[in-house]
């Protein structure tokens, strides 16, 4: 990424190659993340390991172009290798909101439930709690779900804002992208 003479940035190699990897991805998502369509655990899946991916995204778009440091980093075995580490690191760098860092961990619990548990479902009381606490949504539409959404529909709403909100944040890490110092 550069800047052109009129401090407008420009995306070249790896950030113009990732800026078109997520418009692909994002494209995939909306594919596979249909409303009354699919297994719930397979909707919970997608929507959490896409907002991981978008979160690799947002910390690659403003780490310094160091391609070997960085991927390091976000490595699973490393310390931001996973979900709750990278929505940590994305808030402490002010990339994201809190009540944003707060619905991404609860979207966490929802998904690891999922993932570790052969009978969850969106009729689990605590995955009822989780998905009736996520605010993100209510605040970005500014109203609240009506009263005949289901629990998955509060999950699959509250995703979709969080996707919606953490690909705009992208361009916030590219905006205030760190530079590698050669100062010695």
């Amino acid at each position: 990424m550069s800047l052109d003479r009129n401090n407008n940035y420009i995306l070249k190699d790896k950030a113009a190659e990732r800026y078109f990897d997520i418009n692909d991805a994002l494209l995939k998502f909306f594919e596979l993340f249909k409303y009354n369509d699919g297994d719930d655990r397979a909707t919970v899946i997608i929507g959490g390991s896409f907002l991981d991916m978008l979160l690799d995204h947002i910390l690659l778009a403003f780490f310094p172009e160091n391609e070997n440091e960085v991927e390091q980093l976000l490595r699973f075995d490393q310390p931001l290798g996973t979900f709750a580490n990278k929505v940590r690191m994305a808030y402490c760098l002010g990339l994201i909101e809190k009540v944003v860092k707060d619905d991404l961990k609860i979207i966490g619990k929802i998904r690891n439930r999922f993932a570790h548990d052969l009978y969850a479902s969106f009729d689990d009381q605590s995955i009822k709690n989780w998905c009736n606490s996520l605010r993100w949504h209510e605040i970005s539409l500014m109203m609240s779900p009506p009263s005949s959404a289901t629990t998955r529909d509060l999950y699959q709403v509250g995703v979709n804002q969080l996707v919606t909100f953490l690909n705009g944040a992208i361009g916030l890490g590219i905006s205030a992208k760190r530079q590698v110092r050669n100062n010695y």
